[in-house]
């Protein structure tokens, strides 16, 4: 027989511990940044936030204490709530969260050995997708150089201290051209080995640069590279067994009667279940490729550490200083003493809900409408809409909006948060 796969637990337990980390944003701590999907779930409960959050956990900790046959079903509703907190809030659509989202389902209605074939493809695609998205003039010149500028060679001594701009920039986009050519050698089955253990130093690079000791990125960002590590030795390293038991949804430890109930599962699951897990594997790894266009997001495209993402510059005039909450106000930025403070939305969100904004100017400039509208500023708010940047010439096409009148009118461009 088959052994149960112990990754799907894994990755139970660590989506546990992401969430916990991250649990602001689940309970639902900042409205202002909340953002439903669909305009009729503005009137949402607050209380209802915690439903999802609530289920998420305790149909992951079921998981961990489940027979095989039993966590099926639940990774079912691991799916169903992870996409009914997407609907209530964009702002969830953290990558770890979108990814598990797939894999839940495929965990649902996927034997090891084809969940493990469906899923290598997707993992591949992740570090495909995240390369290519970074070479551009934009990370070249930002985020790339801070990148080098946290790297000490031995030997060598920082980077950043050794060359001049434009040099460095040629040397930052070697970062995501490793990238991609390790995400082609995990699609092939003589260089997966390989490949899997370069993706394991590059998490562990990546971990090193981005922990307190120096960017200091969020605790949910390392913990998922840290997911990433333990997932490249399960689909890459690890060898399987070459048999496929007939009933692999079996475990030998299971009870007769969770036996008997796996055995009346296989026949849904290898029919809809499986082509439904399937065609959403297919749709993550080809819709990304449409991102640049707007028809697919940046964080749902692997755009990771990607500064050419679209965006709104938010602005609120001086005197609306004391008609927003007073949690605002550490991030309203006087940069040029004209009266408008700039809205620092990256640092808010990490103050409240310890993530970063979601990525996308659809998601910002809803934000800013719903600023505009609880606060009741009429033109005392202004935002300036820009697009994704030109691979080449790192420029963008900017929109600028006065008042809230332009901000909602703006909106109607967008299919969500309307």
């Amino acid at each position: 027989m088959t052994r149960s796969w112990g990754f799907s637990r894994l990755w139970a337990g660590m989506l546990i511990a992401l969430i916990l980390v991250t649990f602001p944003l689940w309970r639902g701590d900042e409205p202002l940044l909340q953002i439903p999907m669909l305009p009729f779930l503005h009137s949402w409960s607050p209380w209802g936030q915690w439903i999802p959050c609530l289920t998420l956990l305790a149909a992951c900790a079921a998981i961990l204490a489940s027979a095989e046959g039993a966590r099926r079903w639940l990774w079912w509703i691991v799916a169903a709530a992870l996409c009914f907190a997407f609907l209530l809030n964009q702002h969830r659509l953290q990558p770890w969260a979108y990814q598990s989202a797939i894999y839940a389902v495929v965990f649902a209605t996927m034997d090891r050995e084809t969940a493990r074939r469906w899923l290598i493809p997707l993992a591949a695609s992740v570090y495909l997708y995240s390369g290519l998205g970074k070479i551009d003039y934009q990370f070249a010149h930002t985020v790339g150089q801070n990148f080098l500028a946290a790297i000490d060679l031995p030997g060598v001594g920082n980077l950043a201290d050794r060359f001049e701009h434009n040099t460095l920039a040629m040397i930052a986009l070697l970062l995501p051209l490793s990238e991609m050519l390790i995400g082609i050698g995990l699609l092939m089955t003589r260089t997966r080995r390989l490949a899997g253990a370069l993706v394991i130093a590059l998490h562990v690079s990546l971990i090193g640069m981005l922990g307190p000791w120096n960017l200091n990125h969020s605790h949910g960002v390392l913990l998922w590279n840290v997911l990433l590590i333990v997932q490249a030795w399960f689909l890459f390293l690890q060898r399987c067994p070459n048999p496929i038991d007939p009933n692999p949804s079996s475990d030998p430890g299971d009870s007769a009667s969770t036996a008997a109930l796996s055995a009346t599962v296989p026949k849904l699951n290898h029919s809809i279940g499986q082509r439904f897990a399937a065609t959403l594997v297919i749709l993550a790894i080809v819709m990304p490729a449409t991102e640049r266009w707007g028809y697919w997001d940046h964080w749902t495209s692997w755009a990771l550490y990607s500064p050419h993402s679209s965006r709104a510059t938010v602005e609120l005039h001086r005197s609306a200083r004391e008609h927003v909450p007073a949690e605002m106000h550490p991030f309203l930025i006087d940069d040029d003493d004209d009266g408008w403070y700039r809205l620092e939305m990256n640092s808010w969100s990490l103050d409240r809900l310890t993530v970063p904004i979601y990525p996308q100017a659809r998601f910002q400039l809803a934000v800013a409408s719903r600023i505009a509208h609880q606060c009741d500023l009429r033109n005392s708010v202004r935002v300036i809409v820009k697009g994704v940047s030109d691979r080449r010439s790192g420029r963008r096409i900017e929109q600028r909006l006065l008042g809230r009148k332009e901000i909602d009118t703006a909106q109607k461009q967008y299919w969500l948060a309307r």
